[in-house]
């Protein structure tokens, strides 16, 4: 099937076609391959392209070797004749459109026929572009150009992520697998580092999904920067680690493929980059003249003898990020097969957990709150315990950090909320008008959109005065965005509900921040109390707790007084409250009741 002289020379007479340079380079890299039984069609078509900036070509006249060629080849673009001995055109066309590797491949059809039938065939079986022969030289340049640039925006959509213009999860898994295959034949170790930025939706809550995108793409450009060692600032020694790929892998979750310059990934080694790496991508970010802290997780899965597919390797990374996200510190983990039996156990409180409210498993205790001056008790704080019948007595250390990373918390908070408020309503009517309850609250709830709101409709539903509830939260919880956080306590402070920091003394606040806060008491954490072992115990700790507390105009409370010797000291030192076995483990509603009722005789 002969293309013709006067084509040829039409061709060589016309200019090349118009191409930016971004264009230019795309077109110099494409890969062309052509298969027809006629060499000099393919020769012809080959000077075409050649003056148009094409340099790299592939010829195949046996169309039995198209579909091997191919695979070995792995063009950029398929010129195919259609009528051809021994395999057809059609018949390549429809194998490449069942081959799960090449089936987005571009192939423009190039055929003398002018049969309909057979065209709309071709297109019927996928054929990207249609060109009848003799082809024109620049209408060939011009289609070939629009369906490579078009190739590319599809592939960089397919393979890369709009918002970094990181790669994403499945160019970052083809790329494992290749490195598999190759990892074998070296002596180096690849591995995953896997980074979750730790309750991200709080900063899109708080700040807006706009202002979220661009805490995720700055994140993404810090990362680049910590990765480079031509930066200069990177805390890993450039023997250390070479990363091949970072990636983001969806949500707020960042993907690092990294090869090690030694033959051990192990927690040792770990230990001396990590830490580093976690501090530099944890510096604050502007967002809307504020600084906003991010905290990570990091989960580091090797590819070794545990992990051979890439699902197994990111589901350890998973894994181990996790792990490292319930530790909270050091902030990350590296795999061990420990891990998956922990993980089998969460997924099985997980499961358990969706039921358990409803099957009436959960229930509240309440550990008296006693006024230190007239040992009587003026409150209380509810605690929550779980009971399942497969698992038996769930501690709050195994089943609330699980509850907090599924969400379920938000839940089962509002639940223990409505609960408490409805039970302290009652002891405020038959025991004590002045009685307060406590109530822990998580951070996930805090951060749910009108949470204070829903308290405030608890209240109504209950019938509880607001004074009379006690919103408790950890010291570090406040911490972990000040500004935010000062916003959602006015708010309920507004209702008239009152703000308890629980174990005050173990987090990390800043006293500056302190001050600003909307709180009315302090908790001292257990862990100092345990200290007073003797009547002349200094306890310097606590007695800068309570000193402060009172120059800001709050209330102490002591957690965890157990010996008389150590309500004594608290008692001198000006404390409120306490909380401890000395008075009471947390009891049942109906025993709680008992005991106010045994005060208020005591004193009749």
């Amino acid at each position: 099937m002969s293309q013709g002289e006067s084509t040829d020379k039409a061709g060589s007479e016309r200019p090349a076609v118009l191409m930016d340079p971004q264009t230019s380079k795309l077109v110099a890299s494409s890969k062309i391959m052509m298969v027809d039984d006629e060499p000099i069609n393919m020769r012809v078509l080959q000077l075409h392209l050649t003056a148009q900036g094409y340099g790299r070509f592939v010829s195949v006249t046996d169309s039995r070797l198209a579909m091997s060629t191919l695979r070995s080849e792995r063009p950029s673009v398929l010129l195919l004749d259609l009528n051809m001995p021994d395999v057809s055109g059609l018949e390549i066309l429809s194998e490449v459109r069942s081959d799960p590797e090449l089936k987005q491949l571009p192939v423009i059809v190039l055929t003398s026929s002018n049969d309909p039938e057979t065209k709309v065939e071709a297109l019927q079986l996928g054929a990207t572009d249609f060109l009848p022969k003799p082809v024109d030289a620049n209408e060939l340049a011009l289609r070939m150009k629009n369906t490579i640039v078009a190739r590319a925006y599809e592939q960089r959509l397919m393979h890369f992520d709009a918002l970094t213009n990181l790669p994403n999860r499945l160019y970052f898994s083809r790329l494992v697998q290749k490195l598999m295959k190759s990892a074998a034949a070296t002596s180096s170790r690849v591995a995953l580092l896997l980074f979750n930025i730790n309750r991200f939706k709080s900063i899109n809550d708080t700040f807006g999904s706009e202002q979220g995108d661009d805490v995720l793409w700055a994140f993404s450009q810090r990362m680049q920067v910590v990765f480079d060692h031509a930066q200069g600032i990177s805390p890993l020694r450039k023997d250390t680690l070479k990363p091949h790929c970072i990636a983001r892998l969806g949500g707020a979750r960042f993907g690092v493929l990294a090869q090690f310059g030694t033959d051990r990934c192990d927690e040792v080694w770990v230990q001396e980059w990590m830490p580093l790496l976690i501090a530099e991508l944890e510096k604050p970010f502007v967002v809307e003249q504020q600084d906003v802290y991010v905290s990570t997780s990091v989960g580091i899965s090797a590819l070794d003898e545990t992990a051979r597919t890439v699902e197994s390797l990111i589901n350890n990374a998973e894994t181990a990020m996790r792990y490292a996200k319930e530790q909270q510190s050091p902030g990350y983990a590296l795999y061990s097969a420990d891990m998956v039996s922990m993980a089998r156990r969460a997924l099985r409180l997980e499961n358990a957990m969706r039921t358990a409210l409803v099957n009436e498993e959960m229930r509240l205790v309440y550990q008296p709150k006693v006024d230190i001056r007239s040992g009587l008790i003026n409150g209380a704080e509810a605690l929550l315990r779980w009971e399942n019948p497969d698992l038996g007595f769930v501690s709050p250390v195994d089943f609330v950090p699980v509850a907090e990373s599924t969400g379920m918390i938000v839940a089962i908070g509002h639940w223990v909320l409505e609960a408490a408020c409805l039970q302290a309503a009652i002891f405020r009517r038959e025991c004590n008008p002045a009685f307060k309850i406590a109530v822990n609250v998580s951070i996930r709830q805090l951060y749910e959109a009108g949470f204070h709101q829903s308290v405030d409709e608890i209240l109504k539903r209950t019938g509880l005065p607001p004074e009379a509830l006690i919103i408790e939260l950890t010291e570090n919880m406040i911490m972990d965005d000040v500004e935010a956080n000062i916003g959602k306590l006015s708010r309920l402070r507004d209702l008239g509900v009152r703000i308890s920091v629980d174990d005050f003394g173990t987090g990390y606040s800043s006293l500056s921040y302190l001050q600003r806060f909307p709180i009315d008491q302090l908790k001292i954490d257990r862990s100092f109390i345990m200290e007073i072992e003797s009547a002349d115990e200094k306890a310097p700790i606590v007695k800068a707790i309570v000193s402060l507390a009172h120059d800001l105009g709050l209330s102490v409370v002591a957690e965890g007084i157990e010996e008389q010797v150590q309500l004594d000291l608290v008692a001198r030192l000006g404390c409120e409250e306490y909380q401890g076995y000395l008075k009471s483990r947390p009891v049942e509603a109906a025993e709680f009741m008992q005991l106010m009722l045994n005060d208020v005789r005591k004193c009749a």
